[in-house]
């Protein structure tokens, strides 16, 4: 597949989630249910994880651009970012909740100026389950079936690490509850099982099996 028809489908994957999240933002704006822990509470409130917080876009797309180059894998990563953006849009109108965003920054640095950017276009509504962490280990699962990590296995290491760093910064600049993060990996893991046994079905050499 060539890089353009790649970004058509991953806009294809991402437009539709993110039309229907900001108006689900805009519409339902009354939180019925309240998902903080003590251990939230507990959870530093860290500036500096916005840096890491923000490379979710380019990470998935350089990904699935230079590292995916079966097709099959591809479409399934897109079937799965389709499916999950479904599944949370509906979760965000039947269980909306809201993080309480009390945190002041300051936003005459770069850092703060950020936070402050992210805060006023995604606003503390629909965290459950985390969107961030849904997308980010659905990227680690489908790169441990390329090609080319299987030869450098070191690669899906790195992946592992950036979706643990990424999921902890969505917990430190309290975007998100605990509850949304293990929502969103659960999510992640039933989406990547549920479009791999769909595709294999239907393309019997569709992924390598790790037999």
């Amino acid at each position: 597949m060539s890089v353009k028809v790649k970004a058509r489908y991953i806009l294809l994957a991402f437009l539709p989630y993110l039309t229907f999240y900001f108006l689900i933002q805009s519409f339902v704006t009354v939180s019925q249910y309240n998902l903080l822990t003590d251990i939230d509470e507990k959870i530093p409130f860290i500036p500096h994880f916005i840096w890491i917080y923000h490379s979710i876009v380019p990470v998935i797309i350089l990904t699935a651009i230079l590292l995916f180059q079966k097709r099959e894998i591809f479409l399934g990563l897109i079937f799965s970012i389709i499916f999950a953006g479904i599944f949370m849009c509906l979760s965000y109108i039947a269980f909306p909740s809201f993080y309480p965003r009390e945190m002041l920054v300051d936003s005459s640095t770069l850092t703060g100026w950020l936070i402050e950017i992210t805060r006023s276009i995604d606003g503390p509504h629909n965290t459950f389950p985390s969107g961030h962490v849904t997308f980010a280990w659905l990227l680690v699962f489908f790169v441990g079936l390329s090609q080319y990590t299987r030869k450098h296995l070191w690669i899906q290491g790195v992946y592992f690490f950036w979706a643990t760093l990424l999921t902890i910064s969505t917990l430190t600049l309290k975007q998100h509850f605990i509850v949304d993060v293990f929502s969103g990996i659960v999510l992640a893991t039933a989406t990547y099982f549920l479009a791999r046994k769909l595709f294999v079905r239907q393309h019997q050499q569709l992924f390598i099996m790790n037999e």
